[in-house]
């Protein structure tokens, strides 16, 4: 079977400071792919790698059989490469529909100003307003996205991203600040992302979330990769209980 997404040997320093180490990574197609690890790890930097907010120093990475390699985030975005980030990047000044119609915008060969004119926005709306239903917002599409708690902002985000069509949908640790029912939600809409045909790459540090939402899931620590295999595999192995699980969520 043929990866979807795959690296070999990425490698990453940032001066003198060695980020990612020779990691090698399979995502298969329909899959939810999770990658954990304590701080410092490498992860975001991993992201970032696959993602084109950064490029490796060596290595080979290739999507959907496309080389990736020198291509920007916004080229990639373009082959069907989604993300979010850790820390919450929206138009806080513009309302929810105008931040998802923000998303559609690499569907259209216009400014991005353009996106928000009635002529322009009308062709996305009715899809711009089921993906802000689809996270539980509708209902607030004409308020400023500022105003929304920061539960509410990690979902809005989530909508936009998703407004690009992505084939391959990654997120930075996304159950970040959220509570326990928002957590239990979010679990809920990448099941439901991964349902209409996308795969998911998710870095988490919840370990409920990632138990119970990933199919495989990489362990990385000190910017190389220690263990992959299934969520049991992982609870139950030695090096990763030591490295970052401890005892509360071995096998």
């Amino acid at each position: 079977m043929t990866a979807f997404l795959k690296a070999e040997k990425l490698h990453k320093s940032f001066g003198g400071v060695r980020a990612v180490h020779d990691v090698s990574v399979e995502v298969q197609e329909g899959s939810i792919f999770a990658l954990i690890g304590p701080n410092g790890a490498g992860k975001s930097t991993l992201l970032n790698l696959l993602s084109g907010v950064h490029q490796p120093a060596s290595g080979s990475l290739v999507f959907n059989q496309k080389n990736l390699i020198g291509l920007r985030a916004y080229q990639r975005a373009r082959l069907g490469i989604a993300r979010t980030f850790q820390k919450i990047r929206l138009f806080k000044q513009l309302t929810l529909l105008e931040n998802v119609l923000a998303g559609f915008h690499i569907h259209q060969d216009v400014p991005l100003w353009k996106c928000f004119l009635p002529s322009s926005s009308t062709r996305f709306r009715a899809d711009a307003l089921e993906l802000l239903a689809f996270v539980g917002l509708d209902s607030r599409a004409n308020d400023r996205a500022g105003a929304l708690s920061y539960g509410q902002q990690r979902m809005l985000e989530i909508a936009r991203a998703l407004a690009t069509r992505p084939r391959l949908f990654m997120l930075d640790e996304p159950a970040a600040g959220l509570n326990a029912a928002e957590v239990e939600f979010l679990l809920k809409r990448l099941q439901n992302i991964n349902r209409r045909n996308v795969t998911v790459l998710v870095v988490e540090h919840n370990m409920d979330l990632v138990m119970n939402v990933a199919q495989r899931v990489l362990v990385m620590d000190h910017g190389v990769r220690i263990f992959e295999g299934t969520p049991r595999e992982v609870q139950a192995n030695p090096r990763v209980i030591e490295a970052y699980l401890g005892g509360e969520f071995a096998a």
